[in-house]
């Protein structure tokens, strides 16, 4: 029966290279015997990132509608006025700035009617093909797309000549603009003057 059991634990323990103490210096070499720890317990990896595709990666293309033209006019310019008159307290700074807000409205609509120009381009191709391969209902929608694209370059239209007049809804940037250069101006005045007392 000893043998036996002496021949499983040898058996056990030759799996894990530990050998059965046969002298004094055994001990130390146990002890000196260090157990192997996987390289992850102490050590992250990064994981690779996944490849993007070759559409993903390419940037779209900026849509310049309508709506971007109204989220621009909707602005309110008032605290950028505000802070300018803090800045630089002077009526021809205020003037330049309007004259900079008028230029960049009128970029804004140049690039926004460019990007409906080309976009009614790309409409009639798509007609014209599907109109020889006889896709009939195709071309009908896509006739009817074409008609709200030329309303709005319509609307567009109308905006540009009126702020070319100096009128209409373009009006409420500058309107704002001047008003918060104008308080920005009386919030110097009272600071500086009528703050103090006497």
């Amino acid at each position: 029966m000893e043998a036996n059991s002496g021949f499983l634990d040898k058996k056990m323990f030759n799996g894990h290279n530990v050998e059965q103490p046969n002298n004094r210096n055994a001990g130390q070499a146990q002890t000196t015997e260090r157990a192997d720890i996987p390289e992850h317990v102490f050590i992250e990896h990064e994981k690779p990132k996944p490849k993007e595709s070759t559409e993903s990666s390419q940037p779209k293309p900026e849509v310049l509608d309508l709506q971007i033209l109204y989220n621009y006019l909707g602005q309110n310019l008032e605290k950028n006025g505000y802070e300018d008159a803090l800045a630089n307290p002077d009526t021809s700074y205020m003037e330049e700035q309007i004259k900079y807000i008028y230029n960049d409205l009128g970029l804004l609509i140049a690039k926004i009617k460019t990007y409906y120009t080309n976009h009614i381009r790309n409409i009639d191709f798509h007609i014209d093909t599907r109109k020889r391969c006889g896709m009939i209902e195709t071309v009908d929608e896509l006739l009817s797309y074409k008609q709200t694209v030329l309303e709005a370059i319509q609307k567009v239209s109308e905006i540009e000549t009126e702020t070319n007049k100096g009128a209409g809804v373009s009006q409420n940037l500058m309107l704002s603009y001047r008003r918060g250069f104008r308080n920005g101006f009386a919030a110097i005045t009272y600071g500086t003057v009528l703050s103090r007392k006497y």
